[in-house]
């Protein structure tokens, strides 16, 4: 039909989001609503939890304004997915009910995931390519056992945040390899579940059935139907992780390409022929959507969300932080007069996590010259575009060759002033997709590929890659930031040596 919708849902790092497809790949309507945390006590800081007794209401509740907007008819909805952030897991128990449910901010288990990488670290990473344990899945299953063993007994499945949309929508258990592996559950290199290291790790829990992206997967129940205004019956299709997706949003189809999902966080994925180790175990290597391809990832961390507090930390007066702060910060020289951020590691190192220092830096005394909003908001774009090449070069480094190309995307984008000076300071090309919602945009390209009117993730990829906007470096001062960058990295690189 002409005027199908194809609805995706995008579970994400702090909020869940409902977005509205047309047949174009254009998005006609979206809602959103914060998540609800469990309040933690404070001998609780590491603690992050989804209240139960609201997360189905949010997922619900967005998907029913969505359908509610003008540009809306429910029974235009011809497909449903469901894209989640990574390392978000929830437990299922033998009742149906939700024993646990928790964001990939969830670090409590920090002390089962050190035990297990003390028994058998390099086993976890050849086998999962990710460590430290304490951010996966099977170190919150030992958690869960200690802390509650009583709830433990009554575990009966384990599923990521995406699965268990889709298990509520359907009543059908299904994992994607995406997802499965940013959760620690599957062995990266056979794309199935990792049963021998959890039964030597003692643990045995109920897992999904896995197909790829891309495969329709069930119905809307008449349940779901009843809270979430979807027509019952309206077919539900497997996406997969939001990072992965927000490559195929960008276009990434063929290794030897590179994208960057900057949003909350910035993590650069390199796509490779099969999967690569990090020698020293510092970065990751996962799965791609697409069988046969892989994935190396070194990531930047949390800079979308360190550049949110640079704006309504320094710019909270202002009517739009983030615009001031774009207007700014392009009117402001290379360099941003000596002012310097510091909001994330230069390298991923997973070997070595926790608290380091940051913060703004700025030539004193004041006297000689005031550190401008304008070099504030520079600085702060030039840190997040030094910590992206950081790692953009460590990938590079661990595959053994430059990436071919480099496309952008994520919530960063929106800020025309960041493109800008990342090309400048990568020092080429980038190439940089229309829309920041490119997780979604990928997770409907998937949908689309189960309903059939697009013929593979491949094809539906190479297609969007062309409308890609392609942002070429000022030659000028690409050739000023590579010293800066390696002023920059020097003091990162100090600043990072210090304990706090």
């Amino acid at each position: 039909m002409a005027d199908q919708i194809t609805l995706v849902v995008d579970a994400g790092t702090t909020r869940a989001r409902c977005h509205a497809f047309d047949q174009s790949g254009d998005i006609v309507a979206t809602c959103s609503a914060p998540w609800v945390l469990v309040e933690q006590r404070d001998d609780q800081m590491m603690a992050r939890e989804f209240e139960l007794s609201t997360l189905w209401s949010t997922v619900a509740d967005v998907i029913k304004r969505c359908l509610a907007e003008p540009a809306i008819d429910g029974q235009q909805v011809a497909v449903v997915t469901a894209t989640s952030q990574r390392q978000a897991v929830v437990f299922i128990g033998d009742g149906d009910e939700e024993l646990y449910a928790g964001p990939n901010s969830d670090m409590r288990a920090v002390f089962e995931g050190g035990a297990i990488d003390s028994e058998m670290g390099e086993r976890v990473y050849r086998t999962t390519g990710h460590l430290p344990s304490f951010l996966f899945a099977p170190a919150k299953l030992r958690y869960l056992e200690a802390q509650d063993p009583s709830r433990f007994k009554k575990l009966r499945l384990v599923l990521t945040l995406a699965d268990w949309i889709i298990w509520r929508l359907t009543g059908q258990a299904f994992s994607e390899p995406t997802l499965a592996n940013e959760a620690g559950l599957l062995d990266v290199s056979d794309r199935q579940w990792c049963t021998g290291l959890m039964a030597d790790l003692g643990l045995n829990p109920g897992l999904p059935t896995l197909v790829d992206a891309g495969t329709m997967v069930g119905r809307i129940s008449a349940k779901a139907a009843g809270t979430t205004g979807l027509e019952a019956g309206t077919p539900v299709a497997v996406s997969g992780a939001d990072t992965q997706c927000g490559l195929l949003g960008l276009g990434l189809s063929e290794a030897g390409q590179a994208g960057i999902v900057a949003g909350w966080s910035a993590p650069v994925q390199y796509l490779t022929d099969g999967p690569i180790f990090h020698d020293e175990m510092s970065t990751w290597t996962g799965c791609y959507l697409m069988p046969g391809l892989s994935v190396v990832e070194s990531s930047a961390g949390d800079l979308g969300n360190a550049y949110r507090w640079a704006a309504e930390t320094f710019f909270e007066c202002a009517g739009s932080a983030f615009d001031m702060m774009d207007r700014l910060a392009g009117a402001a020289p290379v360099g941003a007069e000596g002012t310097r951020a510091f909001f994330g590691p230069p390298r991923m190192d997973m070997r070595r996590l926790g608290l380091r220092i940051g913060g703004v830096l700025f030539p004193v005394p004041i006297a000689y010259e005031d550190p401008s909003p304008a070099n504030i908001a520079r600085a702060a774009l030039e840190s997040i575009a030094y910590a992206i090449k950081g790692n953009l070069l460590q990938a590079e480094d661990v595959v053994g060759s430059g990436a071919r190309t480099v496309a952008v995307g994520g919530g960063m984008t929106r800020t025309k002033a960041f493109t800008r000076i990342l090309a400048d300071v990568i020092g080429r090309e980038i190439r940089v997709s229309a829309t920041p919602d490119v997780s979604a945009l990928g997770a409907y390209r998937c949908a689309q590929v189960a309903l059939g009117e697009l013929g593979s993730l491949g094809d539906s990829a190479a297609c969007g890659f062309g409308k890609l906007t392609v942002t070429e470096p000022d030659l000028a001062d690409a050739s000023e930031y590579e010293y800066r960058y390696e002023q920059w990295l020097q003091m990162a690189d100090l600043m990072n040596s210090m304990e706090m």
